[in-house]
């Protein structure tokens, strides 16, 4: 087996994919946007420049690489000019297996940038195994970070309606299994946690992990809009935002399946063992 390019190695759930492959004994290609503030103290581990916007990087970060564990950064929000350039490469590179972070719900859905990626990649036709998850609990410790730490707040548009958060280490590990383990070309995981919350219940285990109050807001859809362009947040970015609580808040992020448990041979991390894990971020 050759080795597997991890693109957004830093990232929530990409720098957890490589732990998990090196584990296994497998070689990496860490993309990264700069080399020199990266280390992964492993000797499997090449960390390579990697842009999805520079095609000068492509060469460097697919060099023996045949299979690809791939993000879509939040902020590149037009597939076509912003991922095909690689796609299209990595087809003509051969590479033999795709495994891509898609969303939830996107089977019916096909607006989201998510849907029009894996559209791209069985149109492109590269091997795929596409992981759905639902929302991250670590959107808690980055996006919503500064709600949380600095205003006792949880801030998003989504009424009562509960989401199936799941940690983005277990993705990971999901992801590691696909990528290394026979059986997963072609199908396509729906993975959540083991249980379902609101942001009422979430507010509830923050304030008890933490020993202080945090209430959950729940501001109107064009009320976060504006909220989140204000506090600094590019428009393109806070679409995207706005468009998937709205979604949520149509009690599309309910769902709970079997296929995070089933893959992994263990239950889910709860809530309140990633809070636990992440207290530090909002202290």
């Amino acid at each position: 087996m050759g080795r597997i390019l991890v693109t957004g190695a830093t990232g929530n759930i990409g720098y957890y994919v490589v732990q998990e492959l090196v584990k296994k004994g497998h070689k990496v290609n860490a993309g990264v946007y700069s080399v020199a503030k990266e280390s992964f103290n492993s000797s499997n581990v090449n960390a390579v420049p990697f842009d999805f916007l520079n095609i000068d990087t492509f060469e460097t970060a697919l060099e023996g690489v045949d299979k690809i564990f791939l993000v879509r950064p939040p902020k590149l929000a037009n597939p076509k000019e912003d991922m095909k350039p690689f796609l299209t490469t990595a087809k003509e590179k051969g590479i033999k297996q795709i495994v891509f972070v898609s969303l939830m719900g996107v089977d019916k859905n096909p607006f989201v940038p998510h849907r029009k990626i894996e559209d791209m990649i069985i149109a492109i036709g590269i091997d795929y195994t596409f992981l759905r998850p639902s929302f991250f609990m670590q959107n808690l410790n980055t996006t919503h970070q500064e709600d949380i730490k600095l205003r006792n707040e949880l801030y998003m548009p989504v009424g009562k309606a509960k989401t199936s958060f799941i940690d983005t280490r277990d993705i990971a590990s999901v992801a590691a299994v696909c990528l290394t383990e026979e059986g997963h070309i072609g199908k396509s995981y729906t993975l959540t946690g083991c249980e379902a919350l609101d942001y009422y219940k979430v507010g509830e285990i923050l304030s008890e992990v933490l020993n202080r109050k945090i209430l959950y807001k729940n501001p109107g859809v064009f009320e976060f809009r504006r909220t989140l362009i204000k506090r600094g947040t590019k428009k393109e970015f806070a679409n995207v935002m706005t468009m998937l609580y709205l979604l949520t808040k149509m009690k599309t992020a309910e769902k709970i399946t079997l296929d995070t448990k089933e893959l992994l041979g263990r239950d889910p991390i709860t809530f309140k063992e990633y809070a636990i894990d992440y207290t530090n971020s909002w202290l």
